[in-house]
């Protein structure tokens, strides 16, 4: 006789929002700070927190399940992901910019997000998405970290040490310049970013010890000019938030703007051909129409054909840093010597 179906799967499904919670309590509470030594008990790390036993015996067992944690006899220590991402104080510390998503995730919005797929519709709001998932506090720093590790991930994956002046189109805290400048000596770079960016932009800038080789400047890169001069353009993270005919008429300026043999490399969380993952970015197309974006994010064979479309040649497109991408597109001709 065959065995009916179990509802397994839809389970899983349905129990997602406590599995994020409870990573987020997780780095609330820096269990995995706590654990970065070895491993400690039950008895110990409940005392340390001023919690009940089986509270913490049970949410330490959850993040064994989770693949957070590891039980070592009686105790308990950090999965490779916690001890790498989760220890408060390291360089490569994620904690912040988790918290972000803990924050997002909490929005009132979702409570009505049914109704609002049903009235989304693609290209009748505005021309770049609500600000209201925007990193804030200690986020922007959460999110600095995490955009460094992609930035010195993109760094390995192409090779930019004939070009001399990088254009960072809304390029943040200007992590990604910084990534690209300590791996090519030779190349400087220019951040455009929004007034309320370039502060913190010009904070951490001048903290990387680049300043002298990384401009910050106050522009709008979709109604506002594009600087002169650079012959590579990065845009990272930064078409997913405007509309397809915003997107096409910065990609045409830009091909205008960049010199022949000059690239244009667009990063982001892309979706696949078939537009069923990578699953990160498929979720993250639904929090779009959640908060009323003008659009959603596209796939990479979109942005392909859009750099044509903008007359750049020799496309290429990669996974560089799961589950980011890139597309990079260059300009006809060669670059000066």
């Amino acid at each position: 006789m065959t065995q009916p179906p179990s509802p397994a799967k839809l389970l899983e499904i349905a129990t997602a929002f406590q599995r994020s919670k409870t990573l987020f309590a997780l780095v609330s509470l820096e269990i995995p700070t706590l654990l970065a030594g070895g491993p400690r008990s039950v008895d110990e790390i409940a005392k340390k927190l001023g919690a009940d036993l089986l509270a913490i015996d049970r949410m330490l067992n959850a993040g064994v399940a989770l693949g957070l944690l590891v039980r070592e006899g009686d105790g308990f220590r950090n999965a490779l992901d916690a001890q790498h991402f989760l220890v408060r104080g390291t360089e490569t510390y994620l904690g912040d910019a988790f918290s972000r998503y803990d924050r997002v995730s909490s929005l009132a919005e979702w409570a009505e997000f049914a109704q609002r797929l049903r009235s989304w519709r693609a290209g009748t709001t505005k021309d770049r998405i609500s600000m209201v998932a925007a990193p804030v506090g200690e986020e922007i720093e959460g999110q600095h970290r995490l955009s460094l590790l992609a930035g010195e991930a993109l760094a390995r994956a192409l090779e930019l040490s004939r070009h001399r002046r990088l254009l960072d189109l809304g390029g943040g805290t200007g992590a990604m310049s910084i990534a690209l400048c300590r791996r090519f000596p030779a190349l400087h770079s220019v951040v455009l970013e929004l007034p309320a960016i370039v502060p913190l932009a010009q904070a951490r800038v001048r903290d990387s010890g680049f300043d002298d080789r990384i401009a910050v400047r106050e522009g709008d890169f979709v109604t506002g000019p594009l600087p002169d001069g650079c012959d590579v353009v990065l845009l990272a993270n930064v078409l997913s938030m405007l509309s397809a005919s915003a997107s096409q008429a910065l990609l045409s300026r830009v091909f205008e703007r960049l010199p022949a043999g000059g690239i244009v490399l667009l990063s982001g969380w892309m979706l696949d051909g078939n537009r069923t993952g990578p699953l990160v970015p498929v979720l993250f197309c639904l929090e779009d129409i959640l908060l009323g974006a003008p659009d959603v994010e596209r796939s990479t064979a979109t942005y392909a054909e859009w750099l044509a479309e903008a007359g750049f040649a020799g496309i290429e497109q990669a996974m560089y840093f799961e589950p980011t991408r890139f597309v990079v597109g260059r300009k006809p001709g060669e670059l000066p010597e």
